[in-house]
């Protein structure tokens, strides 16, 4: 059984109080090593989403981490679909605009990409009909001594829900390899319903859709499955698969037990459960939140902090007339998925347990 650590926000304590609480009363301050550097994990935003972890958290980190003698470096990597995090300096540029700047967090911030030095990671352990042979994951971020994973508890609409797992398993590594994890989710053509607006075509960002004979059809060789397509089109022609959410969640928690079993440092991971809406950090906009804000909670076991996070949203008061489910799973059901396949394929790859002891602080 793991610990976890809990800071209600019900009980009207300062929240920045709490970062610092969380990280004394778990011993992770201990484990910051002098002059070494401190990678700090986390998503920025998507330009136009509002509801990422707000800089003034990571500052707060930042500066625990300064005052133990660390040198703390935000991590991120380049999305794999379009958008505004594409490429580093888009990413970079995104990254200011919605606050992460050295000037406002007190520490660089550090996008990489496919062009920088990775680390290939064979994934022999393979369960629940996993195919991925391997994970690409950056060179800088295995050979930093000290991680702190810091995550956004949200919905998402292919995994049900994002939080430490999907920090790790989708984003510290390669774009290939982010690919890779979505392979099983490409998206499959209806053609019952559709009118030859074009809108798929005109959007896809690898030009693998193209009308044929007044059919519309996809190279699949060409296809990021970025779901670009399934998102544009107005009449829903597009669909994700069945069990391809189910699927894309076993992947990625090969990849984050990859990723996990790979890094010789010291790594600890906190999730804020707040401003808990619908969509991930990279939808734009995001959604209302579903609930009220909760806390947050730190461990050293990523299936645990995810497990404990998951609910305490389905135990906190729901926001009227924000969703029409009820827990358990909330997070899951408004995506039509069962969000604990990715913690329980984490627990039988073992980096893990979803038994916990949580410790209010």
């Amino acid at each position: 059984m793991s610990q976890v650590l809990f800071f209600d926000y019900s009980k009207g304590r300062n929240p920045l109080g709490g970062v610092h609480a969380l990280l004394d009363k778990s011993g992770f301050v201990e484990m910051i090593p002098n002059s070494g550097s401190v990678a700090i994990k986390l998503h920025m935003g998507e330009l136009g989403n509002i509801r990422y972890i707000r800089p003034v958290f990571v500052r707060e980190i930042v500066d625990i981490v300064r005052d133990r003698g660390g040198r703390p470096f935000l991590f991120e990597t380049v999305a794999s679909y379009p958008g505004e995090r594409d490429t580093k300096q888009k990413y970079l540029n995104t990254a200011v605009k919605n606050g992460f700047a050295e000037a406002t967090v007190g520490a660089p911030v550090v996008i990489t990409d496919d062009e920088d030095k990775q680390e290939i990671i064979p994934i022999s352990n393979r369960i629940n009909d996993c195919e991925l042979e391997q994970a690409k994951v950056p060179s800088l971020l295995l050979e930093s001594p000290c991680i702190l994973v810091v995550s956004h508890v949200k919905g998402h609409d292919l995994t049900g829900f994002g939080g430490a797992l999907k920090n790790v398993g989708m984003g510290c590594v390669s774009s290939e390899t982010k690919r890779a994890q979505h392979f099983v989710n490409m998206p499959q053509f209806n053609n019952s319903d559709c009118d030859g607006c074009g809108k798929c075509i005109e959007s896809c960002p690898t030009d693998a859709i193209k009308l044929v004979n007044e059919t519309v059809e996809r190279e699949v060789s060409e296809c990021i499955s970025c779901g670009t397509c399934l998102f544009r089109c107005p009449l829903h022609c597009w669909v994700w698969p069945a069990g391809s959410k189910e699927k894309l969640q076993v992947y990625m928690a090969h990849v984050a037990s990859a990723v996990l079993s790979e890094y010789k440092g010291r790594i600890g991971f906190v999730n804020f459960v707040q401003d808990v809406v619908p969509h991930c950090d990279c939808a734009a906009p995001s959604g209302q939140p579903v609930v009220q804000d909760v806390g947050i909670v730190f461990s050293f076991d990523p299936v645990a902090v995810d497990k404990a996070s998951l609910d305490l949203v389905d135990r906190a008061p729901i926001i009227p007339g924000s969703t029409s489910v009820t827990p358990p799973d909330l997070l899951g059901k408004m995506h039509q998925t069962d969000s604990l396949v990715q913690l329980v394929t984490a627990e039988k790859l073992g980096i893990g347990t979803l038994k916990y002891e949580m410790v209010t602080i």
